[in-house]
């Protein structure tokens, strides 16, 4: 008994434990990669080899660098930890790997950030220290090139106040079936064959609006904005009041997405996707983008659902002043800000995006004055940010950091919005290689970080996947390629489907394919044969794909993603949606597989039997086809099933 005491006395009270507790623990979800660049959970995924450097000196080899980038645009790359409270800093340990370079390090908080020092690196396989001596909730790491690499990082100090409880998540209630399914347009595309799906994101072009190509226009401050007619003249201008009415005839609901720059902003000439920044301004500045705010807010003032002064209005003198027309529920403001194939001038860094967003959310909350903002003009509009070209939570999580920074943690965008195309590349690189499924891309869980993340620290924020899809060129480098008897067409249109399916599962509130109609389907280059429809000169022939998403809207109208369902098969995926106001239900059922698998009298063993309607997506009509219910003794559901899903209504007993 006396020596079981010892032992436990030993344990407890030996000096390796008492340094041991000055070792912060850091977790993935204090990292703010500022540049959202590389992946900085590389810093700190190795603990136990880590050990505690500061009393060991040596310990094992840390493996897997932190690197942010080769492409010197995005330098320097800034990772802050958030410790939640203040702490006593004392030092901090880096393990040097190889290259010379020096990291700068500093304290302080995002608005005012002091230098506590720097590292020096060049040694091999060894520990590198800093004494930070300092009081600070953050701490920031700069890698000012590619020849900063360290492969872990050990932290010592002591916390000054109580960690608060990470926030539990928040429920968000799922989309409508219909609503949630969308696709990428245009305003001139034919309603009847654009209504396969419930929602269209307009690519809407700010120069249409404003300018066009008169290059005598001024603009700002003495702007005249023109939709009804519109800024593209000829013998028949267009009419955006009447475009957007007849998107509500057909109840389509039709989001607007923003983008490129007004010739009368554009610091070189055709250089219209730079950011809309005069010469001299400073991207991180909201008021650098006061052009830009006020497009929103007039936008928002015409096609939004509250009446402004007319005063307020900045029109040409064709177009008569009227405001609130009620015709949009949502206003993006721009379309892959992140777009670094367009170089610095075109990329905004998360700051740079989040700094935007304020101005034409609200006037950066009210501070560029009146008529500035799409939620100055319209409280009620839904402001989306524009669409990232990479699904990149890191990204979000910085421009959080800026908003609680300047804006006392008032996030400007109603709605988060990310594009991704699953491929082996994984996602929308440059170099694109082959399109892969949903499930082979693990693209619900992919998301589902996002949803995680929204439902914790933004929750009521509605995420969008703006931009997905496939090309039906198999040439193509997005472009499937025939499986087993499925040629192109038909793999597309099973991906498309399933692709809404897994998008739905991981908890968007919408998903928008990429694109309506082809461009040029007999041209390889990417994105040129992903429409669902083909080319303008083919009278938007629908593909197969086109016919299986009407199918799924008309069968899925009125019903929520509930759940996911246990099938017992390793290849086999179920999902439960339920309706808000009856007794019915529809499962969706098929085969994640790649390979043109098929399963015979697969049973499906659930409690709500009566009623039973297997339903088959038609590849020529847009409602399903009802085919023969059959059971086995046991009574349960006997299903043919294959990569392309099948959907299942019944009674329903309600999960909620």
């Amino acid at each position: 008994m006396k020596k079981s005491t010892l032992i436990l006395f030993v344990f407890f009270f030996s000096p390796f434990a008492l340094l041991s507790q000055n070792i912060i623990p850091l977790k993935p979800e204090m990292l703010i990669n500022l540049s959202a660049q590389g992946d900085a959970t590389l810093l700190i995924n190795e603990p136990n080899k880590a050990g505690d450097p500061k009393r060991n000196g040596k310990t094992e080899i840390p493996e897997g660098n932190f690197f942010g980038s080769y492409n010197k645009m995005y330098y320097p790359i800034r990772v802050v930890i958030d410790l939640a409270v203040e702490h006593s800093l004392t030092d901090l340990f880096v393990f040097d790997t190889h290259n010379k370079d020096t990291l700068h390090i500093y304290t302080g908080n995002p608005k005012d950030w002091k230098k506590a020092g720097f590292i020096s690196l060049g040694g091999y396989n060894k520990w590198s220290s800093l004494s930070i001596g300092k009081s600070s909730r953050y701490l920031m790491i700069e890698f000012p090139s590619t020849k900063a690499n360290i492969s872990e990082i050990v932290l010592y100090g002591k916390v000054l106040g109580e960690i608060p409880l990470t926030p539990k998540r928040t429920y968000h209630k799922p989309p409508l079936f219909d609503n949630f399914l969308g696709v990428n347009g245009l305003h001139n595309q034919p309603l009847q064959k654009l209504n396969c799906v419930g929602s269209v994101r307009e690519y809407h072009p700010w120069q249409w609006d404003e300018g066009n190509e008169d290059l005598t226009y001024e603009g700002y401050p003495n702007n005249q904005f023109g939709w009804n007619p519109s800024w593209v003249g000829g013998k028949w201008p267009w009419n955006f009041d009447k475009v957007y009415a007849d998107f509500q005839l057909v109840q389509l609901d039709v989001s607007p997405c923003l983008q490129q720059t007004a010739p009368y902003m554009q610091i070189e000439k055709g250089k219209k996707d730079w950011k809309p920044i005069s010469k001299g301004d400073h991207p991180e500045d909201p008021k650098s983008y006061r052009e830009h705010a006020r497009y929103m807010y007039q936008f928002a003032a015409r096609y939004g659902s509250t009446k402004v002064a007319s005063q307020n209005l900045m029109l040409q003198a064709e177009n008569k002043k009227v405001s609130g027309l009620n015709r949009i529920k949502y206003i993006e403001n721009g379309n892959e800000p992140d777009k670094w194939w367009r170089g610095r001038e075109g990329y905004f860094t998360p700051y740079e995006l989040a700094a935007m967003c304020s101005a034409d959310y609200d006037g950066h909350q009210g501070a560029l004055g009146e008529g500035y903002g799409a939620k100055t003009a319209d409280p009620n509009i839904k402001f989306v940010m524009g669409g990232l070209a990479n699904m990149s939570l890191d990204y979000i999580k910085a421009m959080k950091l800026w908003s609680d920074t300047y804006r006392n943690g008032s996030f400007p965008a109603d709605v988060l919005n990310v594009h991704h195309y699953s491929n082996i590349s994984g996602g929308q690189g440059a170099n694109l290689k082959q399109a892969i499924s949903p499930e082979d891309d693990s693209l619900k869980y992919k998301l589902a970080q996002i949803v995680q993340y929204r439902d914790r620290y933004l929750p009521g924020k509605e995420i969008w996947l703006s931009e997905f899809g496939y090309d039906t060129n198999p040439n193509s480098p997005q472009g499937v390629k025939p499986i087993g008897d499925n040629d192109v067409f038909e793999v597309q249109a099973q991906w498309l489907v399933r692709s809404y399916l897994e998008i739905a599962a991981a908890g968007l509130d919408r998903a928008h394919i990429y694109f309506f109609a082809d461009l040029n389907s007999k041209n390889p280059n990417k994105f040129n044969s992903s429409g669902i429809v083909n080319e303008k000169w083919n009278k938007f022939q629908p593909k197969v794909s086109w016919y299986y998403i009407y199918c799924m809207k008309n069968a899925l109208t009125g019903y929520r993603f509930a759940s996911e369902i246990s099938s017992n098969h390793p290849d086999v995926i179920i999902y439960k949606f339920e309706k808000d106001d009856d007794a019915s239900c529809m499962y969706v059922a098929w085969c994640k597989t790649s390979l043109d698998k098929k399963i015979s009298n697969y049973q499906l063993d659930i409690e709500e039997d009566k009623g039973v309607q297997i339903l088959e997506l038609s590849s020529t009509e847009r409602y399903a086809t009802e085919k023969e219910t059959k059971y086995d003794n046991n009574g349960n559901i006997l299903l043919n099933l294959s990569e392309r899903p099948v959907l299942i209504r019944t009674s329903c007993l309600h999960s909620k």
